[in-house]
C-alpha cells in the first residue's frame, strides 16, 4: 500500500537505471526540514484555503459536531452555544488536544458582529495534532492554527446550522541552493491535517515571497532563478519535503504565457464606455419588463474577486458592449438583495442570469465568464 509520502513521489517521472558507469549520476533530491508557522500581526499568508463546513446537530443544550484531522483522521469535537439573544456572546467548546473531552481552557467566547443582516460569531484556536516519534525521540505534536465562524441569518431561521473553519498556518524551511539561501513553504488547500498532492507550495529566494502570490499544487513544479524544481517526497505531517531540479521542456516565460487564462480578455478591444449597468434594481426590472426588453442580472458582491475581474476586463470590452445593445443590464448585490438571490437560486458569484422580456429565464452562467463566453451568453 502506498504511503502518503510515496504518492507525491510517484507524481514525478522516474529515471531509468544507468547501464554504464560513465553515465553521470543523477543528483540526490534536496531534503528541506520544515517547521510549523503561525500568523502574527506582521507575518501572514496573502491567501487562504476555502473554508470547510462542519454540520451541527441540535442536542437541546448546544449545537454539536466534529470534523476529522490528521493522517489518522482523529475527530475534533466542537460544541456551540448560540444565545437566544443574537447580540450576546457565543461560546465554542473545541477539543484542542483531541482527547475527546472539553477542559476549561478549551472554551472560547466571542461577541457577534453583524454583516448584511446576518449574525457572525468568529473564533480563533490552535489545535495540537499528534506527530509520531522519530527514531530515538518521543512522540510530539504540531500546532494547527485555525479560524472558525458560525453565521445565523434571521431570514433563514430553519437553515441547517453549520460551523465553518479554515487553516491559518503553514510550514516553512530554508536550504542552500547554488550557494545562496532558498525558502520553501507548504500550506494546506484541502483541510484535512495531511500534507499531500492536494495542497500547495512555494519556492523563492526570500521567505516573504513564499507567503505572497505564486503558490502551486504540490503535484506541480516551481521556478527558482529560471530553473524548474519539483517535489519528490513529502512528509504527511509537514516535517520535510524533498525537491529536485528537472527540465519541464519549456522556459518559465513560455509556461506563464501559456497559462495566462486572461490573456485573450486583456487583448480584447476596449470600448469608449463600459456596459451601462443600472443599480436601481426594482425600477430597472419593472421598466424593462414593461418595455418588452431582455434583462441581464449580474449577481455580485463587494468581496467577489472574479466579479471585479469581469468589471475590469469583460464589461469594458467592445464585443460585450455591442452584445448588450437592447438589453437592460442590472447589477445586483447578493448580500443586499437576498430576496432576489433566493428567487433566482443563486449559489455563487458572479452569477449572470439572462431573462426574456416576460421575466422567464433564458440561460445563466456561474463564475468568471470571458469576453467570448459573455458574448455567447447574450447572443446565442
Amino acid at each position: 500500500m502506498l504511503t502518503l509520502a510515496t504518492v507525491v513521489l510517484a507524481l514525478a517521472p522516474q529515471g531509468t537505471d544507468a547501464p554504464e558507469s560513465n553515465v553521470p549520476t543523477k543528483p540526490e533530491p534536496l531534503r528541506v526540514a520544515l517547521t510549523a508557522q503561525q500568523p502574527t500581526d506582521d507575518v501572514s499568508l496573502r491567501w487562504s484555503p476555502k473554508g470547510a463546513k462542519v454540520a451541527l446537530t441540535d442536542t437541546g443544550k448546544s449545537l454539536a459536531g466534529a470534523f476529522p484531522l490528521g493522517p489518522d483522521a482523529q475527530p475534533v469535537r466542537v460544541e456551540l452555544d448560540r444565545p437566544a439573544n443574537l447580540t450576546e456572546p457565543g461560546v465554542l467548546r473545541i477539543d484542542l488536544d483531541l482527547d475527546g473531552e472539553f477542559s476549561t481552557d478549551e472554551r472560547l467566547e466571542t461577541v457577534p458582529s453583524q454583516r448584511n443582516g446576518k449574525h457572525w460569531w468568529s473564533f480563533s484556536a490552535t489545535l495540537d495534532l499528534p506527530v509520531p516519534a522519530a527514531p530515538e525521540a518521543e512522540p510530539t505534536t504540531r500546532p494547527y492554527p485555525i479560524a472558525l465562524w458560525h453565521v445565523f441569518d434571521p431570514l433563514e431561521p430553519d437553515a441547517e446550522p453549520l460551523l465553518r473553519w479554515s487553516r491559518r498556518g503553514w510550514h516553512a524551511g530554508e536550504i542552500e541552493i547554488d550557494g545562496e539561501p532558498a525558502h520553501v513553504l507548504i500550506t494546506e488547500m484541502e483541510m484535512d491535517g495531511v500534507f499531500d498532492a492536494q495542497d500547495s507550495w512555494h519556492l523563492a529566494r526570500d521567505a516573504a515571497t513564499t507567503r505572497s502570490t505564486g503558490s502551486r499544487p504540490l503535484s506541480r513544479h516551481q521556478w527558482l532563478d529560471g530553473e524548474a524544481w519539483r517535489v519528490t517526497e513529502i512528509d504527511p505531517h509537514g516535517r520535510f519535503v524533498a525537491i529536485e531540479r528537472f527540465d519541464p521542456g519549456v522556459t518559465e516565460a513560455e509556461e506563464r504565457a501559456a497559462e495566462d487564462a486572461l490573456a485573450a480578455d486583456r487583448r480584447a478591444p476596449r470600448a469608449e464606455k463600459p456596459v451601462a449597468f443600472r443599480h436601481d434594481v426594482d425600477t430597472a426590472l419593472a421598466e424593462a419588463l414593461t418595455g418588452g426588453q431582455r434583462v441581464l442580472l449580474d449577481f455580485e458582491t463587494t468581496w467577489c474577486g472574479p466579479c471585479k475581474q469581469m468589471d475590469a476586463l469583460v464589461y469594458t470590452a467592445q464585443p460585450v458592449v455591442d452584445a448588450t445593445a437592447g438589453i437592460v443590464c442590472i447589477k445586483v448585490d447578493g448580500d443586499q438583495r437576498r430576496d432576489l438571490v433566493k428567487q433566482h437560486k443563486v449559489t455563487g458569484y458572479p452569477t449572470l442570469v439572462l431573462l426574456e422580456s416576460d421575466g422567464e429565464e433564458v440561460r445563466r452562467a456561474v463564475g468568471y465568464q470571458s469576453v467570448a463566453q459573455t458574448v455567447e451568453l447574450l447572443t446565442r
